[in-house]
């Protein structure tokens, strides 16, 4: 078989035909849980897939997510559902399967509205893997190595009070310091 969608061909076939199993309620819980997913952490691990892909591995990722999103309009106008977030799990979903363990903990964060309905999504090619095996890895880090995790929290934090007016704690409670010359 020709690798249309790279390493991960089969998945993202397998992928595909599943697309068609769907029920109208799964369609609207996947639909429901890509509205309620955070927007940052999604546009993280897009930031993430673009610096870990380039040229034929880019293009092989984006032939898998425009043909996930194509077959997921086609199964859900079948199915009276045709809400365009059904569509954006599905392209997300399929480039997560095809660049896989490249992109880190942002396969999760792709593939969670449509793993709702899709529990074979929780496995990535590099074995299952569930929030709790991740946070336990965390914990086992070298002390003083950077958590990225926290450091990315504090940065949405930081972005919601921006966007809120609010200060963060501990925020204008410093005295000014005097610039010398």
């Amino acid at each position: 078989m020709r690798q249309i969608f790279g390493p991960q061909t089969e998945r993202v076939l397998k992928f595909l035909a599943d697309l068609w199993l769907l029920s109208p309620e799964q369609i609207s819980t996947v639909t429901t849980a890509w509205k309620e997913a955070s927007e940052l952490e999604r546009a993280e691990a897009w930031a993430q897939l673009h610096r870990v892909t380039s040229g034929e591995d880019w293009d092989e990722i984006m032939a898998a997510a425009s043909v996930a999103r194509r077959q997921a309009m086609d199964a859900a106008y079948l199915l009276h559902r045709v809400d365009w977030a059904f569509w954006a799990a599905a392209w997300d979903a399929a480039a997560a399967i095809a660049a896989d363990e490249r992109l880190g903990n942002g396969y999760y964060v792709l593939t969670r509205p449509l793993m709702t309905v899709m529990p074979s999504l929780s496995e990535s090619g590099m074995g299952a893997r569930v929030p709790a095996q991740r946070a336990e890895a965390r914990a086992g880090q070298k002390r003083g190595d950077v958590d990225e995790d926290q450091a990315r929290k504090s940065s949405a934090a930081e972005h919601q009070a921006r966007s809120t007016g609010k200060k963060l704690a501990g925020e204008g409670d410093e005295k000014p310091v005097p610039a010398t010359v």
